[in-house]
């Protein structure tokens, strides 16, 4: 695998509160992996430092790596992504990072590497894919922070909001082919989506 030479981060996103899962999506298998453990070795293998923001988890169930733990921070649990975006810029130590949800099994290494490549020049680079942007599964730099700032203290939380106020380089659904498609930004919401996953997984290492 040939890492990006640029400096980033990975915020891996696993806070969410899995309604229509009803269980832990972070902790639910494809492969015979959690979806957690693979997007923290997605980044690592891409060339990242990964950071989990979410709720305080065992290191085991992290892969080991660095947590944000909103509860500490916020003294509640699902404060939002914006919060938690706001929180990784600003710790992860690096002044590029790649969001990426944990429920993206089929995520590559390729694709976050084109993110990183086109960040020059922009604050963030955001699939645009299905008639809207996939803002966990995007490239920011640490310049999106007092944009995000500001959208705090107004109490706009949405992060599709925030591309508002972003010079954004969107990545549309014909460049994503070469890639893989819309399939790499499928997410799993429901056990049905868990099961096609599967699958597919099942399917391709068979």
């Amino acid at each position: 695998m040939v890492c990006c030479a640029v400096s980033w981060s990975g915020l891996v996103f696993a806070g969410g509160q899995s309604r229509r899962m009803g269980r832990d999506k972070a902790l639910l298998e494809v492969g015979g992996v959690t979806l957690l453990q693979r997007a923290v070795t997605l980044v690592r293998s891409a060339g990242g430092t990964p950071m989990v923001v979410g709720r305080r988890r065992p290191p085991e169930q992290v892969a080991g790596a660095r947590q944000i733990d909103e509860v500490s921070r916020s003294g509640r649990p699902a404060c939002g992504p914006l919060m938690g975006l706001r929180w990784g810029l600003a710790d992860c130590g690096t002044d590029l990072a790649v969001a990426l949800a944990c429920d993206l099994p089929f995520m590559t290494a390729d694709l976050i590497h084109h993110l990183i490549a086109l960040s020059e020049g922009v604050d963030a680079v955001v699939p645009h894919c299905g008639g809207f942007p996939h803002v966990l599964a995007a490239a920011y730099t640490s310049e999106c922070l007092p944009a995000i700032d500001r959208r705090l203290a107004a109490e706009q939380r949405a992060v599709h909001g925030l591309l508002d106020d972003l010079k954004v380089r969107f990545v549309e659904e014909d460049e994503l082919t070469r890639f893989g498609g819309a399939r790499l930004l499928e997410n799993i919401n429901t056990p049905a989506d868990l099961a096609r996953a599967n699958a597919a997984v099942e399917l391709e290492e068979g």
